[in-house]
């Protein structure tokens, strides 16, 4: 059992009552009897306390427990709904394993990552039925979610189970932003190590409610669910980002924190314009994609407390987080590493560099994935003595903060050069006419790569491709300046909300076969 008391004078933290539990608990058992009576989940209308959810737990895992054993992958193919929240614990319950699935892949898509999973059940919901009709076969099993709580509502006969921390608790795809999707194995002491450390960082009291709209098959919405159980505090979930219906509860409800992407609060921004925003937020999480210091100073100026994150699905989601406190001194960075947590930045030679000097992003400590499922190769790259490589770019300051640059995979060469499409896309979104911009590398027989931008025009904006590309001159070296540049309604987005880089440039690659 672990217990943390932080003061409320601890610098950036708000007062932590209590983190109980340990990585072999069963976390939703230990929380139940601990605080019985305390809100779990709020969806719409209706809330359960952690004695109802646990009551629905025990029904979900006295079902799986007849089709899976012990260490048995389970598939989730379900909407962020109440059936999905009770099939996480009830996984981890039964010591299988839980696989969540992107819902907006296409079935090949699906297909790929049940049998390199190795699912023997995939759970769906009555929405999925037609689209899952022949998908079961010898060795799976589909049942619809509603079937889960069929069963016997009495203590499941695996309630006591004790886990190894070390064992993995799922397995979570990669966005798959290159190449094929890859299975990050998260375990319990990932997650129990990744939620004491957010705890301490950010602080917790008993009446939080963290406003989950982030997909529960993404590891920030997963997340937000664990630590919530390990915190005894409330979710209120929501199926998707929906501006009315999360502004709506912004309004109604008391929310402290709520997890967002920089698309979702500028969108959020527009939507409240003239709106005050609820006293009651400690934190809006905003991480995903880099932060635009403009958005950064125009939440401050209306006194939304943001809090800047960076992290990764092999890391159980947050690395470093920078408090509401420190955001306005130094807007882009993402904050010291976490409780827990090293970083360090190495150059291509893998020397270690000095701060502010740039170099690839590394990271260490018990939040660090287990490794990618089925692939020892990808392990193997990325998991170096110790040092998870993240492949991202950055660097870190004279004060220990992060800055996180660019993805490396993302970097841009052209006539030897290195271009950081972050730094383009700054220059161009500056542009009172540009409301968004993605810069990627194009084939140049020539340069090797030159630079391309997708923009996406404020409404009533017009602007030509040589008045953009001359706006920029000031600000950009010649070779960083876009070659082409193409107008879009919106621009292509990843499953988890960030703008899909490769689908950007396979627009520019058909245009150019045209």
């Amino acid at each position: 059992m672990v217990w943390l008391e932080i003061s409320a004078n601890t610098p950036g933290a708000r007062k932590m009552e209590s983190v109980w539990g340990s990585p072999a608990d069963d976390w939703l058992l230990a929380r139940t009897r601990a605080t019985p009576q305390a809100t779990a989940v709020i969806i719409g209308d209706e809330r359960w306390n952690y004695a109802e959810l646990n009551i629905l737990v025990d029904q979900a895992a006295n079902i799986l427990n007849k089709y899976a054993k012990r260490g048995a992958r389970i598939a989730a193919f379900l909407p962020n709904n109440l059936a999905y929240v009770c099939l996480v614990h009830a996984a981890a319950r039964c010591g299988t394993i839980l696989v969540p699935l992107n819902t907006r892949l296409s079935n090949e898509e699906l297909e790929w990552q049940l049998e390199h999973a190795q699912c023997s059940i995939l759970v769906i919901d009555d929405a999925a039925a037609d689209r899952f009709e022949n998908w079961e076969t010898h060795d799976r099993k589909v049942i619809h979610s509603a079937t889960l709580f069929t069963g016997k509502p009495e203590r499941s006969e695996s309630a006591d189970l004790l886990h190894d921390g070390e064992e993995v608790q799922a397995i979570v795809f990669t966005s798959g932003t290159t190449g094929k999707p890859k299975g990050a194995m998260l375990t319990f002491s990932n997650h129990f190590y990744s939620a004491v450390a957010s705890g301490y960082r950010l602080g917790v009291l008993p009446e939080d409610i963290w406003l989950c709209c982030l997909p529960l098959y993404h590891v920030g919405g997963l997340a937000v669910l664990l630590r919530s159980c390990l915190y005894g505090t409330a979710v209120e979930l929501h199926d998707g980002f929906d501006l009315a219906t999360v502004s709506e509860s912004l309004d109604r409800r008391p929310i402290t924190l709520i997890s967002l992407v920089p698309t979702m609060v500028q969108r959020l921004l527009r939507y409240r314009a003239g709106r005050s925003w609820p006293s009651s937020l400690c934190h809006v999480l905003i991480g995903g994609s880099a932060v635009p210091p403009e958005l950064i100073a125009e939440c401050h100026d209306l006194g939304i407390p943001v809090s800047v994150t960076y992290g990764l699905t092999e890391a159980a989601s947050q690395v470093a987080t920078m408090t509401p406190r420190d955001v306005p001194r130094k807007p882009g960075s993402a904050g010291k590493p976490l409780l827990f947590t090293r970083v360090m930045i190495l150059s291509e030679e893998s020397r270690p560099l000095a701060a502010n000097e740039v170099g690839e992003i590394v990271v260490s400590g018990p939040i660090v994935m287990a490794g990618y499922d089925r692939d020892a190769a990808a392990t193997t790259r990325v998991l170096q003595k110790g040092w998870l490589h993240t492949g991202d770019i950055g660097m870190l300051d004279e004060d220990g903060d992060l800055w996180v640059l660019q993805r490396r995979d993302d970097v841009i060469i052209s006539g030897g050069e290195n271009i950081y499409p972050a730094e383009v896309e700054a220059v161009l979104q500056a542009h009172p006419a540009v409301k968004q911009a993605c810069v990627v590398g194009v084939e140049d027989q020539e340069w090797g790569q030159h630079v391309a931008a997708a923009i996406v025009l404020e409404i009533d904006q017009a602007i030509s491709d040589s008045e953009l590309i001359d706006s920029c001159r000031r600000q950009l070296a010649g070779y960083k300046l876009p070659k082409q540049v193409i107008i879009l309604s919106q621009l292509p987005l990843t499953a988890s909300g960030k703008v899909h880089r490769r689908a950007v440039s396979e627009i520019f690659a058909d245009r150019k076969s045209q």
